[in-house]
């Protein structure tokens, strides 16, 4: 065979077969996981002793009442005892080595009426009611900062008021109001402060807002907006920074991919490779130095009941 004839075939039969990568070459930032069994949209998930549980949510059928774990070292999902009712639009946290959530849509009329609150004992593999919030709250987010646990933003009874929950006592505290209406947000924690990202409210539409709380002094300070105004994403820290993504647009029905960072050092925003999936009503934890963002709707508003989705797609930000 001529030898140009032979490279020509070569290429052709590297480039079917799919290009191997050269040696050093970069890695794709985001990859999928073992899908979640259970499709399921307006969720909550949480990181705890290096597996991701993920809550309730809107399922196929409904309002669901399903949790499971994911183990990320054997990429293998189970099935744990349900939550004592079913819920979406709930939060929930990591503290203390057991998981806890709260409040929550327990139907599908959207009528925040949930003050309730549980804690998980992996231990034991069993639900316990604790102290209930001090009003319902649904489409809020829930954070642990130093063993405490915060409700933030949502809709129900004073939806700007930060509620935190200490284990130790069993009780409630009402902090400095959230200083932005919203709901749909997101929230992280880094550098001892938790962080209010976006969300929504009814009269404004999406936000791109951010405010961080400061427990030393039970204070709120403004920082700098997100590149564009989102609700129903997810976010979490990773490496110094505070990644977003995903979310939707009521108006437009539009569902988000785009995923920015804000690098807590310089305070500023930069886009990073967009998520594979464009969806909403996502959560998301990190886990190992990776970010695992699961479940949603890639239809937006009513659309979510059929477009649930599975997906588990996971970023790992690059070497620096």
């Amino acid at each position: 065979m001529h030898a140009t004839l032979r490279l020509l075939v070569g290429l052709g039969l590297l480039l079917g077969a799919g290009c191997v990568a050269a040696p050093g070459a970069a890695e794709e930032p985001w990859r999928r996981s073992a899908a979640m069994p259970t499709p399921r949209s307006e969720l909550a998930v949480a990181a705890l002793d290096g597996r991701l549980y993920v809550a309730g949510g809107i399922g196929r059928f409904g309002t669901t009442a399903t949790f499971e774990v994911y183990d990320p070292a054997a990429d293998s999902w189970r099935e744990l005892a349900p939550l004592p009712v079913g819920l979406h639009h709930l939060g929930m946290a990591a503290a203390d080595g057991r998981l806890y959530i709260s409040g929550g849509y327990d139907d599908i009329t959207f009528t925040p009426d949930s003050a309730r609150a549980w804690v998980y004992d992996p231990m034991t593999a069993r639900w316990s009611a604790i102290a209930d919030m001090p009003g319902p709250r649904a489409a809020h987010r829930m954070a642990a900062l130093d063993g405490r646990l915060y409700v933030v933003g949502g809709v129900g009874a004073e939806p700007q008021a930060l509620w935190r929950y200490d284990p130790a006592d069993d009780a409630w505290t009402s902090l400095a109001l959230l200083p932005t209406r919203r709901e749909h947000l997101a929230v992280a924690v880094a550098g001892g402060k938790l962080y209010a990202l976006g969300g929504r409210w009814e009269d404004v539409g999406n936000l791109a807002i951010v405010e961080a709380y400061d427990p030393a002094d039970d204070s709120w300070t403004r920082q700098p907006d997100m590149p564009m105004a989102r609700g129903g994403f997810a976010a979490s820290a990773l490496a110094s920074r505070i990644h977003v993504t995903g979310g939707e647009q009521l108006d437009s029905g539009d569902t988000f991919a785009t995923h920015d960072a804000f690098d807590l050092a310089t305070g500023s925003w930069e886009t990073l490779p967009a998520m594979p999936t464009a969806r909403h009503g996502i959560d998301a934890a990190a886990v190992a130095g990776q970010w695992y963002v699961i479940g949603g709707g890639t239809g937006a508003g009513a659309r979510t009941f059929f477009t649930l989705t599975d997906a588990v797609e996971i970023y790992t930000p690059p070497q620096r």
